[in-house]
């Protein structure tokens, strides 16, 4: 399962340990993820901590999420970042579009990043 928090202008994103990346979550995924981008300085933070693979439909729903983020002047932020993940970034030739980050891990329920 995909799990979107919104706090203020952040938006916080994670899977389940059960989740895997079909085509029919990444189609909810995306969805869910655009209707949250609809404020201005929309931040995004994704935590990958149970993401060991991800598809091309999970790629184009995060630069979709990237591309409406830096429209409402925000960023894109993600964390636990597997190298599989990375590597699937990097050959789409999209990485340089997102932030990387490596804590915490994982999110925990009461953490906000703002």
């Amino acid at each position: 399962m995909i799990n979107i928090k919104t706090h203020c202008n952040t938006i916080l994103v994670s899977f389940d340990k059960s989740s895997k990346l079909n085509r029919n979550n990444t189609d909810e995924f995306k969805r869910q993820l655009i209707s949250k981008l609809t404020s201005p300085f929309s931040n995004i933070i994704v935590d990958f901590n149970e993401v060991s693979e991800i598809n091309q439909e999970t790629i184009d729903a995060l630069i979709a999420g990237q591309r409406l983020s830096k429209m409402n002047r925000g960023q894109v932020s993600l964390f636990n970042v597997k190298e599989q993940v990375y590597k699937a970034l990097r050959l789409a030739k999209v990485d340089h579009l997102f932030f990387f980050c490596d804590q915490p891990k994982p999110f925990s329920q009461n953490i906000l990043l703002a």
